[in-house]
């Protein structure tokens, strides 16, 4: 993929991450109560689910500052890699609440990783 098309990809990729990640979080901070008293560990899940939004918010910064910074991408990615696997370990405690609360978080953390690309030997 050209370079700047590239760029421009994981600028917009980053940004979306960015401006869904504060309401998403300030909505599963609102679920805590709700999901405590249907599930035993959903009220807890659910504020993991917001931590892991704010982990998405540093993923979306990192985004942005290393978009021109091709040779950077591999933090990119470890990132995303590391807040994928946070998502997954939250989808047992949440329970049913994981259908309402993690799919935006999969979706951008997919589009962003695809726009980063795979590993490149440089």
């Amino acid at each position: 993929m050209r370079t700047k098309l590239k760029t421009i990809l994981v600028q917009i990729s980053s940004l979306l991450m960015l401006v869904c990640a504060l309401p998403m979080m300030l909505w599963c901070l609102k679920l805590i109560n709700n999901a405590a008293l249907d599930y035993e560990y959903a009220g807890a899940g659910c504020f993991g689910a917001a931590m892991v939004y704010v982990f998405s918010m540093v993923t979306g910064i990192a985004g942005l500052s290393f978009s021109k910074k091709t040779y950077r991408y591999g933090w990119c990615r470890a990132l995303a890699y590391i807040q994928t696997t946070a998502g997954i370990v939250l989808i047992l405690p949440l329970q049913a609440y994981a259908m309402l609360t993690l799919p935006p978080l999969f979706t951008l953390t997919i589009f962003y990783l695809l726009t980063l690309g795979r590993q490149e030997d440089y």
